[in-house]
């Protein structure tokens, strides 16, 4: 026997809360590192259906000296689908029926009648071997199918169970197992396959001090021996100790789960020793029995086979020739983009032949011809993306090849920050596409023929103010405290929530549970723009799931893992901006604005653009946008061009890009100034003349570095690197200053090219003394190691400003267009539409509201009136569809709203409610108010199909016998028949008085169906204000108000700060409020648990007058 050690393998994460409920508050790297101090030898998890995250916790594992084992605890089902008994009496009936058909029919009533049934029984499946690993992941992958596999649970059929080879061990797992069940067939079949591979099946104990565990462990106990099959000695684990078991508990009683029989379970994570008192309390097993059963833990681990992973790039390869390929399409390139009719052609030709040798040693010809493919296919559907984003596009092949759309020789963007030969990671590209195109991006991904593709899974998680309410919850806590506590939530710089250590000091018991919770997964997701494109099946190398809201498989490992495996991951970001533009250049009827066609030297444009931001991608914020006018300001624009003439307004646009992220602090105010910055030699201030002397770019340091230090450009890009991360720097700065060799991370030599030196290099070149070269050197060095880890690329910042004056260009010249547009492309923005409109508003332009017979699904110019309409596609409960009938019916003329309700009714699919809704917003205005509107259509829903009215119902209905006489063509003793429908319908109308909803009803509707308001009316007194928002926090009598102006029908935020004006003038939400002015005050903000006051102001109430409660 072993000498007080066993193996834990039947083990439970909160990972297993992505496939279950609040299963375990206790995350697997500290279940590692607590088996590790027990000097544990091996180790596994078996999560509830999933194998998600394995690579993390095998290299976690090895990484603590530990064997990884390779499990899964699978749900088994006796079949997938039940089927119905089909009586005699169907199969006599069928006596002479052709053949075909009646096994047609058959088979059509075994299908209809089928059910599922929830018999879901736990197993655990265990990896031998790498085969063994491909093989369970294959499987776990299966048990999410939606073709009957997924049933509550991710499942697998006990014959799939048996059907596993030997690279498989399995066990019998807990209480929920086959054999502790009630179902006798499966249990004999179980119990078939055990006796047949006892070489490699073990049937589980467990120590539970539970009176069901206890006869489950005698029964295990007596057929061991009666068909020789080893016990095991499983735990079960869920917890790593007492807290987080009493966290689990908090959790599930805060989110009101509870699984049945566990009252007795002991889910600690066991030491040997804990282990064998836990079978001693249990006191069913004898000594020899349990120790044999835990040591057997050990003999299992040894039949495991340690594997490595496949760290080789795993490029999709789409063609049989890729060089071959790739040069053919670059030869079409460079004629379909016309370089070879450029003056320095020659240049194109030295760069692409040299970026041509790096893509080859570096393996990525397959990865850059994938990316063209679907790139050149959405294309070709009319789908425009982004310019580029990123390092990519310093490749002059990318820009060739139609993926990007800069060419980086013009702008002087740098190849070596994308790829090189000396940084020889997976390529990576990153693309932006308009939302509504993405989803084509996928399709075709998942369905061209060679890829194997899968989304990337997330992981949903408790978070801080999350955590605090359940906690608190849970212990009694009332909804006021943990929501006054929640409050106090701050965030760092790095967007990082804490709460003050005053605050932990308050509610000790309170955040010791919080701390056990918080980052615990609670469900699964998927991430809204990476995909993985394998050109192998994926299912087996890393598994695949399935969620409900998502069609295509998701990736059972998490991104970080996906990385190191050098699997090919691509980003199908969103930016709306994309949509804005090419939406906007098809409306208008021109080709999509590039770079290759836009004049990056239109003043007329920069001038729009520093006199307002609205929709200028990057600087729409108003500390953007305020330091994007600074920057273009003739004062600062005449000292730029005092010290360079040649300056461009585009290449200012890119460094305000830089100067507004952190890095950009140290010298941001004099850059908006144009003050230059001296470094201390001519040749330091030439090199950064473009961006006035100040260290703005990532790229800035890979040309520093060859350029006055000798690094090759490859060299550089890694060094640069270790900056960033802030690791290695102590190699290299020696060798920056006074020459030498690149060293790795062990301080071996990367390669035999001698670097001379920032020192020598100045000698040699400028004629600099060591000294001078020296403090020159320090000073500079401090400046790339301030501002390393924030800089900002070249390569992101020229595109991202390309998009920026895009937006401005099509803003300035075509205005009516570019301004619909973008109300459609960010209707879900609420607070990026309401600066659009207010942007509308000053130019003059109508925002006129839903109308029939002029809004369309989305909002909509009139060129000929200037003005644009709204759309009533994204109006709460309507939708395009009924837009587009609505539409098609407004070419019909109608005398009254009678006529075209009945064509409503008729040939749309317009309901009940989406009725109410259009005619409470005025869409019908050219037939009537809306108040008088609503009674118009319940007369219709009340006659529109009556055939006959009895006459003791006449008085209910509000008819007289005069109407009736009028308008029924048959009349018996009590009934009238052949009703005119219509013509009575439209008489009753003329009874009706044409009126509009009050103003308080219109505001709410508008709240409840547009989401904002729009109601004003002029005639009224300025000083008149509906309160659309009332919320409290602390103190109930001090509100926070939204206030809709009547007459203007602009929104005023503002509050109350005076509980005695409130209480004697007390109001609430849709109370009418007369108000002369409201009170200025600087807001304040809560730093580390302190309100300080801030250069903000707010509005004040505190004089006001009630008129209507």
């Amino acid at each position: 026997m072993s000498d007080k050690n066993y193996v834990v393998y039947h083990l439970h994460s909160d990972l297993s809360n992505g496939v279950t409920n609040i299963d375990s508050v206790t995350k697997y790297f500290e279940y590692i590192d607590y088996a590790k101090s027990l000097n544990m030898m091996a180790m596994g998890f078996s999560e509830h259906g999933s194998v998600l995250e394995w690579v993390h916790k095998k290299n976690k594992i090895e990484a603590a000296g530990m064997k990884y084992i390779h499990a899964e605890e699978f749900y088994i089902t006796e079949e997938l689908y039940k089927y119905p008994d089909i009586p005699d009496e169907v199969y006599e009936s069928m006596l002479g029926m052709d053949e075909a058909e009646a096994q047609s029919e058959i088979e059509e009533r075994l299908e209809n009648g089928k059910y599922q049934v929830r018999d879901n029984y736990h197993c655990v499946l265990i990896a031998k071997n790498y085969d063994g690993v491909e093989e369970l992941n294959e499987l776990s992958s299966k048990a999410f199918l939606r073709d009957g596999h997924f049933y509550y649970n991710a499942r697998i059929t006990i014959d799939e169970l048996i059907n596993t080879s030997d690279n498989i061990i399995i066990t019998t797992a807990c209480l929920g197992g086959i054999l502790a069940s009630e179902n006798k067939p499966m249990q004999e079949k179980m119990l078939k396959f055990c006796i047949k591979n006892k070489h490699r099946c073990y049937l589980e104990i467990q120590h539970h001090n539970d009176d069901k565990q206890k006869q489950y462990n005698i029964y295990l106990e007596k057929i061991s021996k009666k068909y020789g099959i080893p016990l095991i000695a499983g735990t079960d684990t869920h917890c790593l100790n007492n807290k987080h078991y009493l966290g689990r508990q908090i959790m599930q009683k805060s989110k009101d789960v509870k699984f049945a029989g566990e009252d007795n379970w002991d889910l600690l994570f066991k030491t040997y020793d804990d282990l064998v008192d836990a079978y001693k309390k249990q006191g069913v097993l004898s000594e020899s029995i349990y120790l044999e059963a835990i040591d057997n833990t050990n003999k299992m681990a040894a039949q495991i086979e340690p594997f490595k992973l496949d760290y080789s790039k795993k490029y999709p390869k789409l063609y049989d020739d890729s060089l071959g390929t790739l040069k053919s399409k670059i030869i079409d390139g460079i004629k379909r983009r016309g370089v070879n009719k450029y003056e320095n052609y020659q240049e194109y030709k030295d760069r692409i032949q040299y970026e041509l040798k790096t893509y080859i040693h570096n393996q990525a010809i397959d990865f850059i011809l994938l990316e063209e493919d679907y790139k050149t296919a959405l294309r070709n559907q009319g789908v425009e993306f982004g310019y580029s984003r990123g390092s990519v596009s310093g490749s002059e092949i990318a820009y060739l090849l139609g993926i990007t759309e800069v060419d980086s020789i013009k702008f002087n963007l740098n190849f070596e920050r994308f790829m090189n030969t000396e940084r020889i990671s997976l390529a990576d590209v990153d693309t932006d596409w308009y939302k509504d195109d993405r989803w084509k991006v996928r399709q075709y991904l998942f369905q061209k023929e060679g890829l194997h593709c899968c989304n990337i899974i997330t992981f949903n998680t408790i978070k801080l103010r999350g955590a605090i309410k359940d906690v608190g919850r849970a212990l009694g806590m009332t909804p006021e405290q943990t929501q006054a506590i929640s409050n106090m939530v701050q965030e760092d710089e790095k967007k990082k929530e804490f709460i003050p250590d005053k605050v932990r000091e308050q509610y000790p018991e309170l955040f010791e549970y919080v701390d056990i919770v918080v980052g615990t997964i609670t469900s699964l997701g998927r991430h809204a723009a990476g995909l993985v494109v394998a050109p192998h099946e994926i299912d087996k190398k890393f598994g695949t799931l399935y969620i409900s809201s998502d069609d295509k498989p998701i990736s059972q490992i998490n991104m970080k893992e996906i990385d190191s495996l050098n699997y090919v991951k691509l980003d199908v970001l969103g930016l709306d901006c994309v949509g804005l533009i090419y939406k906007t250049c098809k409306s208008v009827g021109i080709d999509f604005l590039t770079p290759d066609n836009m004049d990056f030297d239109d003043i007329e444009v920069w001038k729009d653009i520093a006199n307002d931001t609205t929709l200028i991608f990057q600087f729409e914020s108003d500390f953007a946008g305020n330091y994007l006018k600074d920057i273009l300001r003739e004062s600062t624009i005449k000292n730029i061009k005092s010290k360079n003439p040649n300056f461009s307004y585009i290449d200012l646009m890119s460094m305000a890009n830089g100067a507004i992220r952190p890095a950009g602090e140290s010298y941001r105010n004099e850059l908006s100034q144009g003050i230059y910055r001296d470094n201390g030699h001519p040749a330091l201030n030439e090199f950064l003349a473009p961006t006035l002397g100040y260290l703005v770019y990532q790229e800035q340091i890979i040309q520093f570095l060859h350029q006055f230090c000798g690094f090759t450009m490859g060299e550089a890009d890694v060094v640069r690197r270790h900056f960033s991360k802030k690791t290695g720097t102590e190699n290299d700065i020696p060798v920056i200053k006074n020459g030498g060799y690149l060293l790795d991370d062990k301080g071996e030599k990367t390669s035999d090219h001698h670097i001379p030196g920032f020192i020598n290099t100045m000698k040699e070149k400028y004629n600099v003394e060591k000294e001078e070269a020296e403090n020159l050197i320090v000073n500079f060095l401090q400046v790339i190691i301030d501002a390393s880890a924030y800089l900002f690329s070249q390569n992101h910042a020229d595109p991202y400003s390309f998009l920026g004056f895009a937006c401005g260009y099509l803003r300035h010249y075509y205005p009516l267009e570019t301004l619909t547009e973008a109300l459609n492309v960010y209707a879900e923005d609420a607070d990026k539409s309401y600066k659009i409109k207010d942007y509308i508003a000053s130019k003059g332009i109508n925002i006129k509201q839903i109308r029939f017979g002029y809004s369309n699904a989305e909002y909509t110019c009139d060129k000929e009136t200037y003005e644009i309409y709204q759309g009533i596609g994204s109006i709460k409960y309507c939708n395009n569809q009924i837009a587009e009938e609505l539409m098609e019916l407004s070419k019909n003329k109608y005398k009254n709203f009678i006529e075209l309700l009945r064509d409503i009714h008729d040939h749309t699919s317009v309901n009940s409610k989406q009725l109410e809704i259009l005619i409470g917003l005025d869409f019908f205005s050219d037939f009537g108010k809306n108040k008088y509107l609503f009674e118009l259509s319940n007369l219709y829903d009340k006659f529109a199909t009556c055939k006959q009215i009895k006459k003791d119902k006449m008085e209910s209905l509000g008819l007289t016998e005069y109407l009736m006489k009028k308008y029924a063509g048959k009349e018996t003793a009590k009934i009238y028949k052949e009703i005119d429908n219509i013509g009575l319908i439209t008489e009753l109308s003329l009874r009706i008085e044409n009126q509009s909803m009050s103003v308080v009803d219109q505001v709410k509707f508008e709240k409840e169906y547009l989401q904002y308001i729009v109601f004003k009316n002029p005639k009224v007194n300025k000083t008149f204000y509906i309160v659309t928002e009332y919320k409290t926090y602390k103190e109930a009598r001090k509100p926070y108000l939204v206030l809709h102006n009547i007459k203007t029908g602009e929104d005023v935020k503002a509050r109350v700060t005076s509980v005695k004006i409130y209480q004697d003038n007390p109001f609430g939400e849709y109370s009418i409020l007369k108000i002369d002015r409201f009170t200025k005050k600087n807001k304040k903000k809560c730093v580390n648990g302190t309100w300080t006051e801030t250069d903000e102001l707010e509005n004040i109430l505190d004089d006001y007058e009630v008129i209507k409660k």
